[in-house]
């Protein structure tokens, strides 16, 4: 990879227009959460169909972001990237305009496809632009602005709703012309760095397995981080999705007032994701930052659910969000570190571990709202913490492959001695 000479200072500029795209997601995705009550009650929907809005990003996330690695792989991460934001904007701007639930849902497909789409090219471009000892700290910020999206969402959409008098198609329409404006940017701005390959045998090796997906996809590496986010994200996506439900039917709270409740789980992610990409970074190790905080999502949830005070709920909020946010820079950076990784294959690898994950945040909001209505809300938030063992012992069984793990080598021979 290059080292630090042959950066251009035009890394910022991409760096820019990736936080604005991650930004634009987070937006895109989950604008309904906070406003599913009167979305509901003005398309007279059931909690399984509501649930069904939420997740079937998820799904066209799971399907789609393989095809993205492929059109990354055969036109390049720029063009795909562009192509694929420019499609969720458009398609978040039309769902505005939805006369029914089947417009919607259709709109909200499309949505998807191209949420899918940008999945792999983001870290594809880190690599590109970026020296391997910035990407932690650059996949911390990333993984921050992620964040910011979701506080962003808890916290402006139910007051966006109320000012545009109580209209969620005008709140849509609103986020999706956010998103059309960072699809214009990366179109007026956005360039591809070509990083040549230098090592013969890497080149020759490159091309006679062809496709980098299949060979991506049976690494044990990839293979746990996969497992992992599926059950980690199952049990997010649930939680997400259903928390300002749940806060208002069991807790007795008002919209906005479970909405703000909520939020304190993205606004922790934010410090989450800040302290565990500057410890990964800092550190040089990966693995202390992956297993250990999933254990704080597993109680976090349960307290968010159980616990009864307004103080220890947000307590354990802060506890789901270290879980969920403190994790991201690690695994990112773990991935770009692995024996013979180059951007497209770190691509098409995050993809494929995304869309394992995403698989999982589909069909939770689906299968929580159906048997929600049969019992209850609050066992099913509880029996399907069972899926947060996933991620906790996935991660465990990981390699280190930060550079810190030369000096915990170190040491322990020397203890050893």
């Amino acid at each position: 990879m290059s080292d630090a000479n042959q950066l251009s200072p035009y890394r910022w500029v991409i760096e820019i227009l990736l936080l604005l795209t991650l930004l634009s997601q987070s937006l895109t995705w989950l604008a309904p959460a906070p406003i599913l009550v009167p979305i509901i009650k003005s398309l007279n929907i059931s909690p399984a169909s509501a649930g069904l809005i939420i997740s079937i990003i998820a799904l066209c996330i799971a399907i789609f972001s393989m095809v993205g690695a492929i059109v990354m792989e055969k036109l390049g991460a720029l063009r795909a990237l562009i192509a694929g934001i420019w499609l969720m904007a458009i398609a978040e701007i039309l769902s505005g305009y939805s006369g029914s639930f089947s417009q919607l849902l259709f709109w909200r497909v499309l949505e998807g496809i191209g949420y899918g789409v940008i999945i792999a090219p983001p870290g594809a471009l880190t690599m590109q632009w970026f020296g391997e000892h910035e990407w932690p700290y650059i996949n911390m910020i990333n993984a921050l602005c992620a964040y910011i999206g979701l506080f962003a969402v808890f916290q402006l959409t139910v007051p966006i709703y109320t000012a545009v008098g109580f209209s969620w198609l005008l709140v849509l329409r609103d986020y999706g012309i956010v998103c059309a404006i960072v699809a214009l940017a990366w179109t007026i701005f956005g360039y591809e760095r070509r990083i040549a390959i230098v090592d013969a045998a890497v080149a020759e090796s490159a091309e006679e397995r062809g496709s980098a997906l299949g060979e991506v996809a049976k690494r044990r590496e990839i293979l746990l981080i996969a497992a992992g986010l599926f059950g980690g994200m199952w049990v997010f996506q649930l939680y997400t999705a259903f928390l300002p439900t749940y806060f208002s039917q069991y807790r007795g709270l008002g919209l906005a007032e479970a909405s703000a409740l909520t939020s304190v789980l993205p606004l922790t992610g934010i410090f989450a994701a800040l302290a565990g990409g500057l410890g990964t970074g800092m550190s040089g190790l990966r693995k202390p930052f992956l297993w250990p905080v999933a254990i704080c999502t597993l109680f976090g949830c349960f307290g968010a659910i159980m616990l009864p005070d307004p103080m220890l709920i947000r307590a354990s909020l802060v506890l789901v969000g270290i879980g969920a946010a403190g994790s991201l820079a690690a695994i990112t950076t773990l991935v770009m570190e692995l024996p013979g990784m180059t951007p497209e294959k770190m691509g098409v690898g995050l993809a494929f571990v995304w869309s394992v994950g995403y698989a999982g945040a589909f069909v939770s909001p689906i299968v929580g709202g159906a048997l929600a209505s049969s019992i209850g809300l609050k066992n099913v938030m509880m029996f399907f913490l069972v899926f947060q063992f996933l991620p906790i012992g996935c991660m465990y069984l990981l390699p280190e492959t930060g550079k810190g793990r030369t000096t915990q080598v170190q040491t322990a021979t020397a203890a050893a001695g």
